[in-house]
Formats: structure tokens, sequence, C-alpha cells
């Protein structure tokens, strides 16, 4: 996901397969972010199972607070690019790796 500026605004690029996907699973009354945060906690949830990790074991090896990744993968906190990085390359996944 490459990010750019116009005029002082942050903005995302994203593949237009997957914005559609992304469209097409958000109901016109859903918050965005929120639907993203969950995306985003699913997929960083499904990594850590998929390295056979604990929450705890993670954030040990992440030098974090448990409870910054229960919170990263529920939806509840936002967390950087750099973190989910981090997350992937702990769980031994490439940086392009997503949840099926």
């Amino acid at each position: 996901m490459d990010r750019l500026t116009i005029e002082g605004k942050e903005y995302v690029v994203l593949p237009k397969a997957e914005y559609e996907r992304l469209v097409g699973h958000v109901e016109s009354t859903s918050d965005a972010l929120e639907f993203v945060l969950d995306e985003l906690g699913r997929d960083l949830r499904a990594a850590r199972e998929h390295a056979g990790l604990t929450q705890a074991q993670l954030a040990k090896k992440m030098r974090k607070a448990q409870a910054t990744v229960s919170g990263s993968e529920n939806g509840k906190i936002r967390v950087s690019e750099s973190y989910v990085k981090k997350v992937l390359k702990i769980c031994g996944l490439p940086e392009d790796w997503k949840a099926a």
C-alpha cells in the first residue's frame, strides 16, 4: 500500500480489486475506520496464530505489552505500518501477506 500527500492530506493507494473487495463489505452505515481496524486486527490475529504464538509470546518478542497485541487484534487501537511489518516478520510471513 502506497501513501501520498496532496494539499496536506494523506491518502493511501490500494489495488482496485482490494478497494472493490473492501467496498463490497462495508455497509452504508458502517464506520470505515472501524471496519479497517477490525479487518487489520483479524489479519494480525491470523498471522500470530499461523506462527503458533500466544498474544503474550508475541508481545514479548515485540517488546510490547500484551494489551497492545490484544488491542491491535481486536481493532481497538491503531497501529503503525512498522508494527504490522514487525508482526509479520516475527511470524515468518512476507510483508505483503494477507489472511484468506
